[in-house]
């Protein structure tokens, strides 16, 4: 495989359908040191609806890069657009976006020639997830707005260290589940995929979660067929079944606790504390530094707490990047979008801190 050096300050907009471009994409994120699953073509592909483009805006040069997987989306494909909308916005795929940068890298220079290719494409916002961990962020363009906390499990000093960091509950927790006959197995290969979905979609159910959180099951089957060594299942086990699981993402540093879920026989038998704690070990023996367990919506809710004390004193803060390109593009979305609504017998009003409003 032929490798692109790095020249100074070369921007790179590469578009995963293409296996030239994906090839260079690949390339450059085996020279990040961190090489999150988040900014793999193959992970950014899988979360695009049809007319999406997945890209990755991309820097390098001798001080560093930066890595801005997208999802390209015209916005011709809406009902409410007139035809011959030539308009489309960016956002980043599910999870944590970007842009990812390492090094130094010419980060103004980065941020004139993406509005560049922005402005030639006519987009008219840009939504991201920006990355969780400091060293690998650059400054952002546009607006940073904190969502929440998100709890980071470290796991560099083994297992007794886990453990100490734990607070009382938990290990109670974990008695009383080792007590309870719960055991907790590793599935890499997805042997008990349907399962596991059965358990994940009660769950989203119970917690009255939103449709988009109830991904279909080729999603599940495609991430292990394209990121295999990325993806790893783990089973919380009562009497033989499967009571509480997660799928996790694995990164060159950190593991992701993903999607998952957990039955009502597990919630009695501290069968996700279980699961918990033996991902947190199986991270510790891989090498990794620590596992991200995420947040919840609400910042003081019991899914919070409950994760909080796993880590008390390590919590990071999730943000999130806005920017409007265009202002009277989007000015203009929003009353074609009110103005369909009141021709289809309907009262539209953009929904209060949805980004893009005319999406909401």
């Amino acid at each position: 495989m032929l490798s692109v050096p790095a020249s100074p300050s070369t921007l790179h907009v590469l578009d995963a359908s293409s296996p030239t471009d994906r090839s260079v994409w690949l390339q450059i994120w085996h020279r990040w040191p961190n090489r999150e699953v988040w900014a793999h073509p193959d992970y950014v592909s899988l979360f695009g609806r049809p007319g999406d483009r997945a890209l990755c805006v991309a820097l390098e040069d001798s001080f560093g890069g930066i890595l801005f997987p997208l999802l390209l989306r015209p916005l011709e494909s809406e009902p409410w657009i007139k035809e011959g909308n030539a308009w489309c916005d960016l956002i980043s795929p599910y999870g944590f976006g970007g842009p990812f940068g390492w090094g130094s890298p010419d980060v103004t220079t980065f941020w004139d020639r993406f509005d560049q290719w922005a402005n030639t494409l006519n987009v008219v916002s840009l939504f991201t997830r920006l990355p969780l961990f400091e060293d690998q962020t650059i400054p952002f363009k546009g607006e940073v707005i904190t969502k929440g906390p998100s709890v980071v499990i470290p796991l560099e000093e083994g297992e007794t260290s886990i453990l100490k960091n734990y607070a009382k509950s938990v290990r109670e927790v974990l008695r009383r589940s080792v007590r309870k006959g719960v055991s907790v197995v590793v599935d890499p290969q997805g042997e008990r995929l349907e399962e596991f979905l059965a358990v994940y979609y009660s769950t989203m159910e119970r917690r009255t979660a939103s449709s988009n959180y109830f991904f279909p099951q080729t999603l599940f089957t495609a991430l292990m067929e394209r990121l295999s060594t990325h993806t790893i299942f783990f089973h919380a086990l009562h009497e033989n079944h499967v009571v509480s699981t997660e799928l996790q993402l694995i990164s060159q540093s950190h593991t992701y606790a993903f999607l998952g879920g957990t039955t009502e026989v597990g919630l009695s038998c501290g069968a996700n504390t279980a699961l918990r704690h033996q991902t947190n070990v199986w991270g510790s023996e891989q090498g990794k530094r620590c596992m991200v367990f995420g947040g919840s919506h609400q910042e003081n809710d019991g899914l919070l707490s409950y994760k909080k004390r796993f880590a008390p004193h390590s919590v990071k803060m999730f943000k999130v990047g806005t920017r409007i390109l265009n202002p009277d593009q989007y000015m203009r979305l929003i009353e074609q979008r009110r103005v369909w609504a009141v021709g289809e017998g309907q009262q539209w009003v953009p929904v209060e801190g949805f980004f893009p409003a005319y999406r909401s």
